[in-house]
């Protein structure tokens, strides 16, 4: 039961990661579009330079997009790995855990769906949680 505990825990990392590499994907992407175009005002990084710094730039730039979407795909194989896992488990615990943090439902919807009431979906999700974080400390 610990085990599928760490792997939410590693899922909810992810989550975390995929969303801070999503950012630093936009970020790098943008800037190199300004280090681009010469010809428009979206080049406006490239106009104030030379154009070796502006390729420069841009090398530096693409190697770094590129380091981040490798990291990407990697953590989308990992999640994905961690889903199927989480999947071939049975029990309401399991079913919590999947229908809020891989299927990103509210507790509200995975009392719905399981038939519980809200209030002791709620409890047992504080529970797990609980026996998370402890197993984390341990």
């Amino acid at each position: 039961m610990i085990r599928i505990y760490e792997w939410v825990t590693t899922l909810m990392a992810i989550d975390q990661e995929l969303y801070e590499l999503q950012l630093a994907l936009d970020l790098n992407e943008t800037e190199l579009h300004r280090w681009q175009n010469y010809s428009n005002n979206d080049g406006d990084l490239a106009k104030h330079h030379t154009f070796l710094t502006a390729l420069q730039k841009q090398a530096r730039l693409k190697e770094v997009i590129e380091s981040l979407a490798t990291r990407e795909e990697e953590l989308k194989k990992q999640r994905q790995d961690i889903i199927d896992t989480i999947e071939k488990f049975q029990g309401l615990d399991q079913r919590i855990l999947k229908m809020k943090y891989v299927e990103g439902m509210t507790l509200e919807s995975v009392a719905e769906e399981t038939g519980y009431t809200y209030q002791y979906i709620r409890s047992r999700h504080a529970d797990i949680m609980k026996m998370i974080r402890f197993s984390k400390n341990v």
